[in-house]
């Protein structure tokens, strides 16, 4: 088992005071276990982005008590802090110009949301749940923007799939390649080259 972090303030030994791996979605892909350098710690995450020695995508997940979940065993502002401190570390790097920063979360985490959710799915014929808030931060980002294009955990996919992949789907089965991309979310005129929707 992993250590547990000193500074965790909730009374265990195991999560949410210790990394979790069973809720690291990449180790359910057999290709992904075969490469346990893809996963890293935070403090790898740190050195690579002052080296400038960051992947073309990097996947942040922070350690269980400072995720804003509910019942973590802290204040939720420990967890908007570790996420503002992710944040600003890669806005004062030398990534700050050419880098998209998406910020998402599992679940609704339970607050009221007055929009009822869009139909089912048509991949699956699951119904979709409240909305869950998705933020893109970054120079590409569109300023003061609220898209109302549907999208769901998969368009990130199907934006790195557009992006770095030449637009070749399928990564998900049919999921990706009926999700909506992040384009809604970007400025074109920062883009470069329009994201479609």
């Amino acid at each position: 088992m992993p250590a547990r972090a000193r500074d965790c303030p909730a009374a265990s030994s195991g999560y949410p005071c210790t990394f979790d791996p069973g809720d690291i979605p990449f180790l359910y892909y057999s290709a992904l276990l075969a490469k346990p350098s893809w996963m890293r710690d935070f403090s790898a995450f740190s050195g690579d982005l002052g080296k400038g020695a960051l992947p073309s995508v990097s996947f942040v997940k922070t350690i269980g008590y400072k995720t804003e979940h509910p019942g973590a065993g802290t204040k939720l502002s420990v967890g908007v802090a570790a996420t503002t401190q992710i944040i600003d570390q890669i806005l004062a790097s030398s990534y700050a110009d050419k880098t998209l920063i998406i910020l998402t979360y599992d679940e609704g985490g339970g607050y009221f949301d007055h929009v009822p959710p869009p139909p089912a799915s048509g991949v699956d014929g699951k119904p979709y749940g409240v909305r869950v808030p998705t933020l893109a931060i970054g120079p590409f980002a569109r300023k003061n923007y609220v898209s109302h294009v549907t999208m769901e955990h998969s368009s990130i996919v199907r934006f790195i799939e557009w992006n770095w992949l030449d637009g070749k789907t399928g990564q998900l089965g049919q999921r990706d390649t009926s999700a909506s991309n992040l384009g809604s979310l970007l400025e074109p005129m920062k883009t470069s080259t329009p994201v479609p929707d």
